[in-house]
């Protein structure tokens, strides 16, 4: 009976050891194309950063905040969007020249273009309707509309994400979400 049990024992530990065993390897380097791609679209998404901080400092402040201090939010959240707005073009460009050598890549990169056709439409309204609410006197209608439309523009901001994110997997590059660093393989 105690062989049994140590015969189980040593199958449970050599399964945990062979996990162990298992070497990491780094990511492979991105060719020329690759790299370029990649460095333009996180371009793109650091200027997508300032319309989130924007709309959050209006969410967090929209209660108790004076009229002249949610007029200059919406100033702000104009300026972020109008910044963003210019960076798409760019960022459009560089997914349309990227190689799609297979049937799921050419998918995601007119995905990826549709994304940002309708993320460019999203931002110039956004930047459109913050303009209006950035003008004098009307603090009280930042506060009344404001939070709605900072959280639509946000709501696209998740879904132009999502698309990002489908995209560069298909196209086998790795992105980590701001923040996160790569964890070296451990050694």
């Amino acid at each position: 009976m105690s062989r049994i049990y140590l015969f189980l024992l040593g199958a449970l530990c050599a399964r945990g050891l062979a996990a162990q065993a298992r070497v990491m390897t780094p990511e492979p380097p991105l060719d020329a194309a690759r790299a370029t791609l990649q460095g333009e679209l996180l371009r793109f998404r650091d200027t997508l950063n300032s319309i989130d901080a924007a709309a959050a400092r209006l969410q967090r402040d929209f209660r108790q905040a004076s009229t002249t201090s949610l007029t200059s939010r919406a100033r702000v959240m104009r300026d972020a969007c109008a910044r963003s707005a210019r960076n798409v073009a760019p960022a459009r460009k560089a997914v349309t020249a990227a190689q799609a050598p297979g049937e799921r890549q050419l998918r995601r990169r007119s995905e990826m273009v549709q994304a940002l056709d309708q993320l460019r439409s999203v931002l110039i309204r956004c930047e459109t309707e913050f303009g209006k609410f950035s003008q004098a006197g009307q603090g009280e209608t930042v506060r009344g509309y404001g939070n709605d439309r900072a959280v639509r523009v946000q709501s696209a901001l998740r879904r132009y994400e999502r698309t990002m994110s489908r995209f560069l997997g298909s196209m086998g590059i790795k992105v980590n979400p701001i923040g996160v660093e790569a964890r070296p393989a451990a050694g």
